[in-house]
C-alpha cells in the first residue's frame, strides 16, 4: 500500500534544497551566491488509522489536514 492519503491523495513531493553563501545586500553585503542545489524529498504529514467506510472496517494512511474534516462517509474508529 503507498503512502499516500486515503481522501485528499497527499503524498510525498520532490523539492530543491539549496544552499547560498554570503551576506545580503541589504545588510550591506555583496549578496548571496547560489552554491549548490539537491534535490530532496518534502513527505505530507501521514497517520495510519483504522477507519470506517461505508460500512466497511479499513486501516489506512490519511492526511493530518484530511483528519480535521473528514467527509461524512468515512468514521475513524
Amino acid at each position: 500500500m503507498a503512502k499516500k492519503c486515503f481522501v485528499t491523495g497527499k503524498s510525498s513531493m520532490v523539492v530543491n534544497s539549496v544552499t547560498r553563501r554570503g551576506k545580503a545586500k541589504a545588510q550591506g553585503g555583496v549578496g548571496r551566491k547560489t552554491t549548490g542545489i539537491s534535490k530532496r524529498r518534502q513527505h505530507a504529514n501521514l497517520q495510519k488509522k483504522t477507519v470506517l467506510v461505508d460500512g466497511e472496517v479499513k486501516r489506512v494512511w490519511i492526511s493530518t489536514k484530511a483528519l480535521r474534516r473528514l467527509p461524512e462517509n468515512i468514521q475513524i474508529l
